[in-house]
């Protein structure tokens, strides 16, 4: 889900660049303070609005919320520039004319990922409403860890089919401080009868 959101989002150095003559470092320091700490004071931001603005990874996002903080920051003289400030920004506006847009596609993806988890607690408490075209091993292992717990192995009926989760063991090159006891493995055996999910 925040892949897809951090998706639509520039990276903040090319929004940046949307202002000419602009010191590059200093500014994307400021709009970081100024989305996460709210300093310097710009536009008044949301909790909701805080996270859709600016994404502080390796390569930090900001997103129209973001590129309007950056544009209150630039007309009140906070970012420092290497030549006179302009009074327009017409490649900044354009991109903070987009947050409509990225608003409804935040919102769309918001809605979509609840109705995969409200679908995946209806297929925990009842399995047998599953769709075959449902199954997962994501799927049959949320199933399994409700009903019998997170370490348990076994087998399972979810759509009508029968779902397995089982040990694998550790290879003997897995460093044995890091996975000594293997992983868990999810699969299940489709109408024709085939293997599908988790390789063996």
């Amino acid at each position: 889900m925040l892949w897809d959101i951090r998706a639509r989002m520039k990276p903040a150095l090319a929004v940046i660049d949307m202002i000419p003559n602009i010191h590059r470092t200093p500014a994307l320091a400021l709009l970081r303070r100024a989305v996460l700490d709210g300093r310097p004071a710009s536009v008044p931001l949301t909790p909701e609005d805080k996270a859709l603005a600016f994404y502080d990874g390796t390569v930090k996002l900001t997103s129209p919320i973001g590129a309007q903080v950056l544009k209150s920051l630039y007309f009140k003289g906070e970012i420092k520039l290497k030549k006179p400030a302009q009074k327009s920004l017409p490649t900044l506006d354009a991109y903070i004319a987009t947050e409509a847009a990225f608003r409804a596609e935040v919102s769309e993806i918001l809605a979509a990922e609840e109705a995969k988890r409200q679908r995946l607690a209806e297929i925990i408490a009842d399995p047998d409403i599953a769709r075959p075209d449902e199954l997962t091993p994501y799927l049959i292992d949320k199933v399994m860890s409700a009903r019998f717990g997170h370490t348990a192995t076994g087998e399972v009926t979810i759509a009508g089919l029968t779902c397995f989760r089982a040990l694998r063991p550790a290879s003997p090159e897995d460093d044995s401080r890091l996975r000594p006891e293997g992983e868990q493995i999810c699969w299940w055996l489709d109408a024709e009868g085939n293997r599908q999910g988790d390789p063996g």
